[in-house]
């Protein structure tokens, strides 16, 4: 988790992005163009540069620890470098970093600006969310904690319960790892360091499963997905 400096430079930023809102194409109903599970090898020091590559699978089941299967899996995790409030590898925290979704258009973008074909394989992805219209956004775009309720293929609104809820957690970043699978995946070593320049607002967004709890639920391609903005709860 990156923060701020303070609260002036959150309000400049948050701004910028809220004015951006009414341009950026984000869909009430979307739908689920693919699912990608984990590869059969996760570890990062025997697969160096390709442990977070996934790839296309029939479905995922989920449950509340994320996928089944994944190396992200679980209710807790350990600190890592990313979490500057801790030191790394010794704090327990929550996990939610369980699900990485991108849209079809920001593959297209990074694509275009690395001049080689970007996959949500390539970027460790395991939801594609288009809009029903089939209509170009980036899901990097959505507010904060935004809700992603989904539901079967023919539903025209939000079922009770849902077959799932996915709760926005924050972007992901250009990171080097996943540029270093780009860069191995092409031969070439500078789409490492032009991969993380590219990818700011672009790679997507990290989600953790709020329902199910007490069961595994399945996400499969063609299903509807309702995008829900929260306001806040009331007690």
């Amino acid at each position: 988790m990156l923060f701020y400096d303070d609260l002036a430079e959150f309000i400049s930023s948050q701004s910028e992005k809220l004015a951006g809102l009414e341009t950026a194409n984000i869909p009430e109903v979307g739908v689920v163009l693919d699912v990608l599970g984990p590869n059969e090898n996760q570890d990062r020091d025997a697969n160096p540069g390709r442990h977070l590559v996934t790839r296309r699978v029939d479905r995922l089941a989920i449950d509340c620890s994320g996928i089944e299967g994944d190396r992200h899996r679980g209710l807790t995790r350990l600190s890592t470098g990313r979490e500057t409030l801790y030191r790394k590898n010794e704090s327990t925290i929550v996990n939610r970093r369980q699900i990485l979704a991108v849209s079809p258009y920001e593959c297209e973008l990074l694509s275009e600006r690395l001049h080689v074909e970007i996959t949500p394989q390539l970027l460790g992805a395991n939801v594609v969310i288009g809009r029903s219209d089939g209509a170009d956004y980036c899901l990097s775009d959505v507010p904060l904690y935004t809700h992603f309720v989904i539901t079967s293929d023919d539903a025209v609104a939000p079922s009770h319960p849902p077959v799932a809820t996915l709760v926005q957690y924050l972007q992901q970043k250009g990171c080097s790892l996943a540029g270093r699978a780009i860069a191995r995946e092409y031969g070439d070593a500078e789409l490492t360091h032009q991969f993380v320049a590219h990818a700011e607002h672009r790679r997507g967004i990290l989600c953790s499963v709020e329902y199910p709890v007490d069961s595994v639920a399945f996400l499969e391609r063609g299903q509807q997905v309702f995008f829900k903005f929260p306001m806040g709860c009331c007690y």
